[in-house]
């Protein structure tokens, strides 16, 4: 039986939250169920952060408040401690379950997550695993767990041995740095050197703005175009705004060709593992001709390379080699890596959606 627990720390917002305390081992571990992230206090969420080696920018306060406060997505996360420290961590959101009328826990959309402990590995893993049937209720019937760090495969077994699958596909491009970047550009397509090496003969200029409301604004009119073009859900204003919570971990890029603005990129700086996350991205299409996108990714990997990053993570790309943007971002030289996805049904409504699901993937075209 849980029981209620006052928050430790919490923002005037939030003085009506509350901490359930969800699983104790009999010893000195305890798990906690979050119904906000301000339920902590963002010293004590990030610190876990930082001391884990599979932490990322995803996994930080900033990001989860952005998804929280930006797109309104309740909040399931998960904290460890022992004797009242943070030991791990384990975000995670209630999401509409697509072209389903169901609702899905998923850790972490947008971006990737899950669990982060840093002590007493496999008591706190077995407690969080355990856990998780509790956060979901009503039409809630799936946990997914979304990872881009492929370090996580080492909790795989007990994740199947507690009922969850990867069933599912998806890949990025990475494109490693430590080459450099007269390497870099050796290695990739031809027709994408010939395309930087035009769009530089044009009249153009780059540069990394400051993010503002204003700039954020700007940025997020054309990416709104761009989501429109391509057949994708833009994510609304509201949540970058949020991310100026967070800017220094914001990279903000802009074109101008002859003289006017050409659109740019939002990426991610993941100093946890030394990635640049090429995010979001806004170029209208009439300038396309300029090589406009090129010409970004082209500043963004010579950024990457001089602040000292390790990796340009092209961002997703799908598993379909015939895709337009998969040919794309392959053309850069990336290495194709898999993202990871676990999923556990946690009501016998999933097998209904597995079932659904699996026969949209046979059948379509």
């Amino acid at each position: 039986m849980s029981r209620e627990v006052t928050a430790g720390t919490r923002s005037k917002r939030d003085a009506g939250k509350t901490v359930r305390t969800l699983a104790e081992d009999g010893s000195d571990l305890e798990v906690k169920a979050l119904d906000t992230i301000r339920a902590v206090d963002s010293d004590r969420w990030n610190g876990v952060v930082e001391r884990s080696d599979l932490g990322t920018v995803f996994h930080r306060y900033e990001w989860l408040d952005a998804i929280e406060t930006g797109l309104g997505y309740p909040a399931r996360h998960l904290l460890v401690e022992k004797d009242t420290n943070p030991i791990g961590v384990f975000p995670n959101f209630v999401a509409d379950l697509p072209k389903t009328p169901f609702s899905r826990l998923t850790s972490v959309y947008p971006g990737f997550g899950g669990p982060l402990l840093t002590t007493d590995v496999a008591d706190s893993l077995s407690l969080v695993i355990d856990a998780v049937p509790d956060l979901c209720s009503g039409r809630t019937i799936v946990h997914e767990i979304r990872a881009c760090n492929t370090d996580f495969l080492r909790y795989n077994d007990s994740l199947y041995e507690t009922g969850y699958r990867s069933d599912r596909m998806g890949g990025r491009f990475l494109l490693r740095l430590p080459k450099g970047y007269d390497t870099l550009l050796s290695e990739m397509d031809g027709s994408k050197r010939r395309a930087i090496r035009r769009g530089r003969e044009t009249d153009h200029r780059i540069v990394e703005a400051d993010v503002t409301r204003e700039s954020l604004e700007r940025f997020h009119t054309t990416y709104e175009r761009h989501m429109q073009r391509t057949g994708g859900d833009a994510l609304p204003f509201a949540f970058f705004e949020q991310l100026l919570e967070m800017r220094s971990r914001v990279l903000l890029v802009t074109l101008r060709i002859d003289g006017e603005y050409a659109g740019g990129y939002l990426d991610l700086l993941n100093d946890e593992q030394s990635t640049v996350h090429g995010f979001f991205a806004g170029v209208p299409e009439e300038y396309f001709e300029y090589y406009a996108s090129e010409l970004l990714y082209d500043y963004l990997i010579q950024w990457a390379i001089e602040n000292g990053y390790e990796t340009y993570d092209f961002g997703g790309s799908g598993a379909d080699f015939e895709d337009g943007s998969f040919r794309f971002k392959e053309g850069f030289g990336g290495t194709l890596v898999p993202n990871l996805y676990w999923e556990r049904g946690l009501s016998p409504a999933w097998k209904l959606v597995e079932t659904g699901r699996s026969l949209y993937w046979r059948y379509a075209d």
